[in-house]
């Protein structure tokens, strides 16, 4: 074997030179997924094919289409996003659990190892002081900065400026939160690869979100996304986007992530699209008697204002110290609660359906009604902010895991009909109120260790 040294410095470089250029070309010639480059199976190549003759008909140029889509794959480690073959596997793993004993062995459904939603954790974290505070006085920045185009949009749209700039504050910060995510990958994923049952509705988002950058509302490399696909200053989805967005500035583009008039108007229009009661507020504030029947909340409670007032509800304290009045007796209103008895209590109107419809979460809803009316309001936290104060430990460990253990057992035990997901909402509260009352104890509509581990020995 002939070595380095006997061939000389010069000729061993040489030789050294050509080693190397040989192992570039051939690492070169390997196909992409050996390079650690995801490759574009066969039935990802079929579906782009089936989706541009969707695109066609839709009138999105072909340059576009392929801009965007042709050297994209999906991103599988966005959450809800998996290889086909895995969606199988879950799928009978799940029947499997399905027919055995729900928690015989531990195991759960797959809804509940889906991602944690902080809208429906411990509810005392979505509300932080210093940053609500922060979005209050940056809000009154901008209610003073653009007063006449907010003018304009409440004449236009009959949607109380509170509500959109309080929607404004909680999904970007009013702009200051980017995202992140390629948009188009985003919708692709989730349209290829997401959950199997709503692939339909994510491919006509990612048809929406083709059909905007093809008609030149922003460009392809712009266009960013959460995981889940929200863009722009309100976080509109893509076909949110084709039904309700608008070009109120009047420069020929819908730009919801640039033109502040064009993303507010356009989030006032989609309120009033979903059903928002002009002329109204989202709620009040109240306090409730001693005993008082917390499983009431909910759309299934609703009842007039006067009728509440029966059942010993009232108002708290305004800002000057007096006790405020309700507007109106007969509108009818729902009890919400987002932490039982051991948190602050509102009777809400439509307009925090409206809210709940933009983004379905209590703890969502309150925060925008809530961040709205503390813009308007003359005065700090104290003054403003809440009346009751939140629960301050999560003596429960509030996780989906948990949640949904506790959920499967109230549903065994006959207090709640919900459909195991490991998500705490109203629901949820109104069957640990029904099963607390069931067993005797003081209904508090909020989970406990206690109250979990009586479950578990009971429900077994």
């Amino acid at each position: 074997m002939v070595t380095f040294p006997q061939l000389g410095r010069a000729r061993a470089l040489a030789v050294l030179f050509l080693f190397v250029s040989f192992l570039v070309l051939n690492l070169c010639a390997l196909p992409e997924r050996a390079m650690g480059q995801p490759k574009q199976d066969q039935a990802l190549r079929v579906w782009k094919v089936q989706l541009w003759d969707k695109a066609k008909q839709m009138g999105i140029s072909r340059s576009t289409f392929d801009a965007a889509l042709k050297n994209t794959v999906p991103n599988y480690k966005l959450p809800r996003v998996r290889t086909h073959a895995s969606w199988k596997r879950l799928a009978v793993q799940d029947k499997r659990i399905a027919k055995a004993k729900p928690l015989a062995d531990g195991k759960l459904p797959a809804s509940c190892y889906r991602p944690r939603q902080k809208e429906f954790l411990f509810p005392t974290r979505y509300f932080p002081k210093d940053y609500l505070e922060r979005l209050v006085v940056k809000g009154k920045t901008l209610r003073a900065k653009y007063r006449t185009v907010f003018a304009k949009i409440e004449r236009q749209f009959g949607v109380d400026m509170r509500a959109v700039l309080g929607i404004w504050g909680r999904e970007t910060a009013y702009g200051q939160a980017k995202n992140k995510q390629d948009g188009i990958r985003t919708w692709l994923s989730l349209a290829y690869a997401g959950t199997p049952g709503k692939r339909d509705v994510y491919e006509q988002n990612l048809l929406y979100a083709l059909q905007f950058i093809d008609q030149g509302h922003i460009a392809l490399a712009k266009y960013k996304t959460t995981f889940a696909g929200a863009t722009g200053y309100p976080q509109f989805t893509p076909d949110v986007f084709a039904l309700y967005a608008v070009d109120f500035d009047g420069d020929g583009r819908k730009d919801i992530w640039n033109s502040v008039p064009d993303a507010l108007a356009s989030a006032a229009n989609y309120l009033k699209g979903i059903g928002w009661q002009a002329g109204q507020g989202w709620g009040y504030e109240v306090v409730v008697p001693q005993g008082f029947n917390c499983a009431d909340e909910g759309p299934n409670g609703r009842k007039s204002v006067a009728e509440w007032k029966k059942l010993g509800v009232r108002r708290v304290k305004g800002p000057s110290g007096k006790a405020l009045p309700f507007p109106d007796l007969a509108q009818e209103v729902q009890l919400v609660a987002p932490a039982g008895m051991l948190g602050p209590k509102f009777l809400v109107t439509e307009n925090f359906e409206v809210f709940r419809r933009y983004n379905k979460a209590d703890l969502y809803a309150l925060f925008v009604g809530h961040l709205g009316d503390r813009i308007w309001c003359r005065g700090g936290a104290q003054r403003c902010g809440f009346k009751a104060g939140w629960p301050q430990k999560d003596t429960f460990n509030f996780s989906r895991k948990r949640i949904c253990e506790m959920q499967i057992y109230l549903k065994r035990s006959g207090a709640s009909q919900e459909t195991p997901d490991g998500l705490f909402g109203g629901k949820t509260r109104n069957g640990i109120g029904s099963y607390e009352r069931l067993v005797g104890k003081r209904p508090t509509c909020f989970p406990s260790k206690d109250l979990l581990g009586h479950l578990r020995r009971t429900q077994r």
